[in-house]
C-alpha cells in the first residue's frame, strides 16, 4: 500500500488573486484554465463554488492559461467563458498527467497501483493578507488502476484514452483531435475519495531556497518518507502509511477544523 501526494491545481501562475482559506478555514478548489481545444463544457462562469454562492468568476479576476510564459486575461466576460482543465476530477474520480517534462506521470506510474491512494496539494494563502503561499493537502482518491499510455502507438493511445471520457486529456482529444501529450499516465480512481472542506497545511516558511519545507508535525503525523524536505509546488511526497490510516488521519483533522 502506497500513499503519494502530488502538487496540482490552480496557483499564482494561473489565477489571481491567489487562492486563500476563508475565515472558517475552508478552501474553494479551482482547476487551472485550459490551454488546448477541448470538449469541456464547464467554464469559470459555470464552475459552482462549494462554500459560497455563485461561480468561480466571483473569486477570479485574472487567468493566465499558459502560466508564467503567458499573458494575463483580465476581461471578465472572457474569463467567464474560458473552459477549465478539470484535472483532478473528483466527481468522475479521474486524473492524468504526462510522464516527462515535470509531469507527475512518472512518479504515479512508478509508485502507485490498484488499492493505493493518490493525494493532491497546492499553494494556498491562509488569508487574503498572508504573504506566504503554503502548501496544503486538499483532496485524495483511491486508485482503481493506473494506465500508462506512453508506450502505445498513436492509434492504440487514442483508443485507450477514449476509455476515460471524463478525463481532461480525453476531452482535449475529443475537442481538438489531439491530447497534446503523447506520454500520458491516467489514474482511474475509486472510493474512498474526498475533496477536503478544510485543507491540511503541509509546509512552513524557511529563509532560503526553496523557501518552504514540510513541517515537523505533518512529516511525523503522516509519516513522510525520507524525513523533512524542502517542498516546491510539484514535489511528489510519499507517505509510509496504509491507506486506511491515511484516511483516518484526514478525518480526524476534518473534525477539529480548521486544520493547520
Amino acid at each position: 500500500m502506497t500513499v503519494l501526494l502530488v502538487g496540482v491545481g490552480a496557483d499564482t501562475d494561473h489565477v489571481r488573486p491567489a487562492l486563500h482559506l476563508d475565515d472558517a478555514g475552508r478552501f474553494e478548489y479551482l482547476p487551472i484554465p485550459e490551454t488546448e481545444p477541448t470538449s469541456e463544457s464547464t467554464t469559470y462562469g459555470s464552475w459552482n463554488l462549494d462554500h459560497r454562492e455563485g461561480t468561480a468568476t466571483q473569486f477570479v479576476d485574472g487567468i493566465r492559461p499558459k502560466g508564467e510564459d503567458g499573458t494575463w486575461i483580465n476581461d471578465q466576460s472572457e474569463i467567464s467563458s474560458w473552459p477549465v482543465h478539470h484535472d483532478p476530477n473528483f466527481e468522475a474520480l479521474s486524473f492524468g498527467d504526462r510522464r516527462g517534462n515535470g509531469g507527475k506521470g512518472a512518479s504515479i506510474s512508478k509508485h502507485l497501483t490498484s488499492g493505493d491512494i493518490l493525494g493532491f496539494y497546492t499553494g494556498i494563502k491562509r488569508s487574503p493578507e498572508d504573504d506566504d503561499l503554503h502548501r496544503f493537502l486538499y483532496g485524495y482518491m483511491s486508485v482503481d488502476a493506473v494506465h500508462d499510455l506512453s508506450s502505445l502507438d498513436k492509434e492504440s493511445y487514442y483508443n485507450e484514452l477514449r476509455r476515460f471520457p471524463e478525463n481532461a486529456h480525453a476531452k482535449r482529444l475529443e475537442g481538438g483531435g489531439s491530447p497534446k501529450h503523447d506520454d500520458l499516465v491516467i489514474v482511474d480512481g475509486t472510493t474512498p475519495a474526498e475533496k477536503l472542506t478544510y485543507p491540511i497545511r503541509m509546509s512552513e516558511r524557511i529563509e532560503k531556497s526553496p523557501w518552504y519545507k514540510i513541517t515537523d508535525g505533518f512529516a511525523s503525523d503522516f509519516a513522510v518518507q525520507g524525513g523533512l524536505k524542502g517542498i516546491c509546488r510539484k514535489f511528489p511526497v510519499k507517505l509510509d502509511l496504509e491507506g486506511s490510516e491515511f484516511i483516518e488521519k484526514i478525518q480526524e483533522r476534518q473534525c477539529r477544523q480548521p486544520s493547520d
